[in-house]
């Protein structure tokens, strides 16, 4: 048995490894195969269909490239034909914008030879007597214009001086005289302000001294009113202490003396007033007859006979009525 490769079978792959990897066709002869065993026939079977496979294999591989190269082809023309449809346009719209370009230039040229005058319209406009009135006026004014500007020129050079000529030494004994004017003035001015400025801070300082010295004058008087204030307060608070032990004298005194109007009455058989009625009207004649007088820090009250004079120290005398 031998192996053999025909016509139309691929090259082999040169490298040993390749050769043992890749499988073989098995080609035999009509004597070798009615000499083959049935393992061998399995055998050489089996290594014809891995031969068909692997040829299956590298068909289905190349259909593949051979897709993908026709797709790219057809990407390729598809591209081609967008090329050649853009620079179609392009190419149209290059000879749109020459043509353009060639128009405006071709408008340009008319308007420089439109602007350009021939020798009829410069003889028509020399003709015509409104544009001759124009010019003569236009003429009159440029030489009024010179003329004034000449004597303008020459007033000017008339008044140039220097610091030795007549007119340029009156001038600087007339710019020295205004400044020394001047400055007796700024003095005159600035020593008016200063003074006013004098007066306006004394009559302040004069103003700031009274009035300090009234608050002080003030502070004096709410100091000794305070304590003025303190000594009534403490006059005020003993008068009603002793008013309260005179009225609770008072009321016991009234007790006794109703006790002992009753006393009387049941003896004699009279009728006895109500005592409320009493104490009522004993303690309305009593606060009649009290009478308080203020006079410049002194409180003087007169109680029945007696007469109390509180000081405005807060002291505190009695004398008798005359």
């Amino acid at each position: 048995m031998s192996d053999q490769a025909g016509p139309g079978v691929p090259p082999q792959p040169s490298s040993p490894d390749e050769k043992d990897r890749a499988p073989n066709r098995v080609v035999l002869n009509d004597s070798e195969l009615g000499s083959l065993s049935s393992a061998e026939f399995a055998t050489h079977w089996r290594q014809q269909d891995t031969y068909i496979t692997s040829l299956e294999q590298r068909l289905s591989q190349q259909e593949g490239e051979l897709a993908e190269l026709r797709l790219t082809a057809d990407r390729s023309r598809c591209q081609l034909t967008e090329s050649q449809q853009r620079e179609k346009v392009l190419v149209r719209r290059l000879a749109a914008k020459e043509q353009e370009t060639q128009d405006y230039v071709c408008q340009v040229n008319e308007l420089k030879t439109a602007q350009i005058p021939t020798n009829s319209s410069l003889r028509s406009t020399l003709v015509d007597p409104a544009v001759n009135s124009l010019l003569q006026i236009l003429r009159a004014e440029l030489q009024t214009t010179k003329a004034r500007l000449e004597d303008t020129q020459n007033e000017l050079s008339a008044w140039k001086f220097t610091p030795d000529s007549n007119t340029g030494k009156r001038l600087m004994a007339k710019c020295r005289m205004l400044y020394h004017e001047n400055e007796d003035l700024g003095k005159i001015t600035s020593s008016g302000r200063v003074a006013k400025l004098e007066g306006d801070l004394a009559l302040q300082t004069s103003f700031s001294e009274e009035v300090r010295k009234s608050q002080l004058e003030l502070d004096s008087f709410l100091a000794d009113l305070d304590e003025d204030v303190e000594g009534m307060q403490s006059t005020i608070l003993y008068l009603q202490q002793e008013l309260r032990k005179a009225n609770e004298a008072t009321v016991a005194l009234q007790r006794e003396n109703s006790s002992l109007k009753q006393q009387n009455g049941r003896a004699n058989g009279d009728s006895v007033c109500d005592p409320d009625r009493t104490d009522s009207e004993s303690e309305a004649n009593r606060t009649t007859r009290v009478k308080r007088v203020r006079r410049s820090s002194v409180l003087s009250i007169d109680y029945e006979d007696d007469t109390l004079v509180i000081n405005s120290n807060g002291d505190v005398a009695m004398s008798d009525a005359e």
